[in-house]
This record gives structure tokens, C-alpha cells and sequence, in this order.
């Protein structure tokens, strides 16, 4: 299958995904397979990010996904166009990761700064 981008995990916390009918978003799932993203009109997609799986502890899995091109020949000649909306807390932050009642998991993560873990990621990526 052709990409239009491959497989990734967002590094913030949150990202708010505006589609367009196109398509060609897909998620992967617990298995590994993948999962087209429906455009619904006026719905906004909300992705977890790789900053609030480490901050919620792994309690909240962060969204792999990736975008193909359509399967549907009538589409595959249109533009595809996504507004997103990427989340990351103020650089002072710390991001500690927090603990859930009925959870007595040790954390598994040190704290860090929001800017030091953007810093990380970037320096892992580039």
C-alpha cells in the first residue's frame, strides 16, 4: 500500500485531527491491523499523544496512525487536506507521571520537563 505518511505516534499530548472527506486516515489497532477513520461531517478526532501515555503512566495508549492513499480510484486524484491542532504543555511544565486510584503501578517514567522531553524526542527523530 501506498502512504501518503507513514506510521507515527504524535510527541505531544493531545492532537485534535479536522478531516476532510477524502479519507485516507487510518489507526492502528491493539493487534496491529489497521483501522480506516470515518469522516464524520463537523467531527473533530481527538489522538493521544506519546507525552500523555507517559504522563498518564501508560494508562492512556498513544495513537499510531498513518495516512494511505484512497482505495477508491474516484478519490485518488483529490487533495487531501487535515487541519491539526498539536498540544504540548507550557516548557515548565513537569511531567510526572500521575497515579490512578486503583492503580498501585510504580511509575515508569522519571519527571521531566515539557521542553526537555520535546527536546528528546526531537533529538531521537532528527
Amino acid at each position: 500500500m501506498l502512504e501518503r505518511a507513514g506510521a507515527h505516534s504524535d510527541y505531544g499530548s493531545l492532537t485534535l485531527l479536522f478531516l476532510n472527506p477524502v479519507g485516507g486516515l487510518q489507526v492502528q489497532r491493539k493487534d496491529g491491523s489497521w483501522a480506516d477513520a470515518s469522516y464524520i461531517p463537523g467531527a473533530v478526532l481527538v489522538n493521544t499523544g506519546d507525552l500523555m501515555m507517559r504522563w498518564t503512566n501508560d494508562q492512556f495508549k498513544s495513537t499510531v496512525h498513518r495516512v494511505s492513499t484512497p482505495t477508491d480510484q474516484s478519490q485518488f486524484d483529490k487533495h487531501r487536506y487535515s487541519i491539526a491542532y498539536f498540544c504540548h504543555p507550557d516548557d515548565e511544565i513537569e511531567i510526572s507521571p500521575i497515579s490512578f486510584l486503583d492503580d498501585a503501578t510504580l511509575s515508569k517514567y522519571p519527571p521531566i520537563s515539557a521542553r526537555d522531553y520535546l527536546l528528546m524526542r526531537l533529538g531521537q527523530t532528527y
